[in-house]
Order: structure tokens, then C-alpha cells, then sequence
């Protein structure tokens, strides 16, 4: 029943969010076109690579193209329905998460959910071309690839979420968590099995860039169910971790005395 409620609520704040953040078209066209440019141009630079080598660690410039269609599938997902993680942080050292702890709602979705970054949609379309270029247009092809994006998802959010809790713990730490995600976002879009004993053993933990990118191409490149639950596996698992940990430290929370109403 709780799940069924924060499904629902979940779906209500997207709603919210999303006309709110294309409520300005132009602002909001001109953002998503200057995200696709930007992604087009990064990969412009893979293309002019393969050129000259045919492939990196056993991977040719469809792998490429399919992980990029993933990862930044991923993180477009993440900054449209989770688009309050980037303040995450700030919103806890600043008290304002007081006027949401209020309401009879899930707390950490609430916040996280209740806004939607334009940017988002710019690479949902970087991903449909890479999709089109890259002849990923197959019913089975397409499943893994949507399976993969909201995995990853999962995984960006959580991780998130895991980093600007440490704030609970150690009060303000700038813009560590910022640039936490800008590395994992990076390290999702390059191929995973260039690295090898502790470093692969990072990508799949610490910076889960293994789980976001390399496992969902691994399953267009030769499909296992085994994969495929460990890549719905290692999702949850991260969920739950980001869920425990957010509210481990709430209880460490020390109100900023801020009321007010949040939709």
C-alpha cells in the first residue's frame, strides 16, 4: 500500500514539475537544443577515434554509441524526475527541508522529485539519435536499452542521494557532491573494461559507472538473463542503500526553524 501511495505521489510530482519547467518554451528549447549540441559534439570526438582505431578492449563504435544512447538516457531520466537532487545538500544545511517534513508524504521523494531540469530532455534526444544512428530500433533492442536508462537512473539518483547525505555527518561540503556526479556521468559514457583489478572493482561500487553503462551494453552485445538481474539487482540494492542512509541521517537533523507550504 505504501508503494502504491508513493508511486502516485511520485507521478503527481512530475506532473507538477514538468509543465513547471517548460512553463518558459523558449528558455526551456534553448537549454534542451544546447544539451544535444554539447552531446553531439563529445561524440563527434569517438567518431574521429574509430576512425583511426577500429576498437577499444574488444568494443567498436556501435558499443560506443549504444553506451553513450544509455548513459546519457540515464541521466536525462534523472535530471527530469529527479531534478531536486542537485540542491539536495544545500536544502539540508539551509533547513529547508522543514516546511516538507510537515506533510504526510515520503520525505526524500518529495524532494528530490519536486523539480525537473530542461537539460534532461536535451539528452533524451541525444539518445533517440544515437538510437536511430547506431540501428538500435529492434522491439528487444529498445527494451534493454529503456531497461538500462531507468537503471541507471536509479543508480545516478541513489548515488546522489548517498553523497549529499554525508552532509548529516560532516555539515557543508561545497561542491563535492556536484562534482560527484559530473565524474560518474562521465565515467558512464567511456567504456568500463578499460580498467581492470581495483579500478573495474571501483567502477561497479564506488562509482557504479559499470552498472550504469557497461552491463546494459554487455546485454545488447550478447543477451543473458543473469545479466539482466544483476543489472535490476544492483539497482535496487543502490535504491536501498540511498534510502537507508538518507534517513539514518535524518535523525541527526537539527531544524533551521523555516516554515512554509510546498505543493
Amino acid at each position: 500500500m505504501n508503494l502504491f501511495k508513493n508511486l502516485r505521489f511520485f507521478l503527481y510530482l512530475q506532473r507538477v514539475s514538468i509543465r513547471s519547467s517548460i512553463s518558459v518554451r523558449s528558455a526551456f528549447i534553448l537549454e534542451s537544443l544546447l544539451m544535444l549540441a554539447n552531446n553531439l559534439i563529445f561524440l563527434s570526438i569517438w567518431w574521429i577515434f574509430f576512425r583511426q582505431f577500429k576498437e577499444v578492449s574488444g568494443w567498436t563504435i556501435n558499443d560506443i554509441i549504444a553506451l553513450n544512447a544509455i548513459g546519457m538516457g540515464a541521466f536525462g531520466f534523472t535530471n527530469i524526475c529527479f531534478g531536486g537532487l542537485k540542491q539536495l545538500s544545500t536544502t539540508i544545511i539551509n533547513g529547508d527541508i522543514d516546511p516538507f517534513m510537515t506533510q504526510p508524504k515520503n520525505l526524500l521523494i518529495h524532494l528530490i522529485g519536486s523539480k525537473s531540469r530542461s537539460r534532461g530532455w536535451g539528452l533524451l534526444m541525444t539518445t533517440t539519435i544515437l538510437m536511430i544512428l547506431g540501428g538500435l530500433t529492434s522491439p528487444s533492442e529498445i527494451a534493454i536499452i529503456l531497461i538500462g536508462a531507468i537503471c541507471g537512473c536509479l543508480v545516478f539518483t541513489s548515488m546522489g542521494v548517498i553523497v549529499h547525505s554525508l552532509v548529516f555527518w560532516l555539515g557543508s561540503i561545497g561542491s563535492v557532491p556536484r562534482k560527484y556526479s559530473d565524474a560518474l556521468y562521465l565515467f558512464a559514457v567511456y567504456p568500463t573494461n578499460i580498467y581492470s583489478g581495483w579500478l573495474q572493482l571501483i567502477m561497479f561500487t564506488i562509482i557504479p559507472a559499470g552498472v550504469i553503462g557497461y552491463i546494459p551494453v554487455e546485454l545488447l552485445r550478447n543477451f543473458f538473463w543473469t545479466d539482466l538481474f544483476v543489472l535490476l539487482g544492483s539497482a535496487l540494492v543502490f535504491c536501498w542503500l540511498a534510502f537507508t542512509i538518507f534517513y539514518c541521517g535524518l535523525k541527526r537533523y537539527e531544524s533551521g526553524n523555516h516554515f512554509g507550504m510546498r505543493l
